[in-house]
């Protein structure tokens, strides 16, 4: 389930005009969505959400920009829009790394706050760390040398 729409990818690139005979089309352009939203919702469960986000939920606008965000710059790439003398950075370039960036910041705060439900899996138990005793408790990590008079 994308969040964003082809209206949303649209507005964000008003140049490229997407329509069913376009380059990239509707289709291609609900794909991108579709390939963004995997990716939202694959790093919101590796940090223990449950996904997809609910609609009414207070985070969902940011997820619909975010998914808009990654799909326009799939189009643009798809379009070859970026820059025509080479020179310049590209701008689908850029987007990517804000979506990345965007992505991160949000996997990295708390969203329970913000409507996201905790993912509950059940018959997964968590693996336990297991430390290791740094010192031997058997008499023998006592440092005997140099051997002391008398002994």
């Amino acid at each position: 389930m994308a969040y964003g729409t082809t209206a949303g990818v649209a507005a964000r690139i008003p140049g490229v005009g997407l329509n069913v005979l376009s380059t990239p089309d509707t289709s291609q352009v609900d794909t991108f969505l579709a390939q963004g939203a995997a990716q939202i919702d694959r790093k919101l469960a590796g940090a223990g959400y449950a996904t997809p986000v609910i609609a009414n939920a207070l985070l969902y606008p940011e997820l619909v920009a975010l998914n808009e965000l990654y799909a326009a710059a799939q189009a643009l790439r798809a379009r070859g829009l970026d820059s025509v003398s080479g020179a310049g950075e590209m701008r689908s370039d850029v987007w990517m790394r804000e979506f990345a960036a965007q992505l991160n910041d949000m996997v990295r705060s708390d969203l329970t706050g913000a409507g996201v439900a905790q993912a509950t899996v059940t018959g997964v138990r968590s693996q336990r760390v297991r430390g290791t005793q740094l010192r031997r408790i058997d008499g023998y990590s006592r440092n005997t040398y140099p051997l002391e008079p008398g002994e």
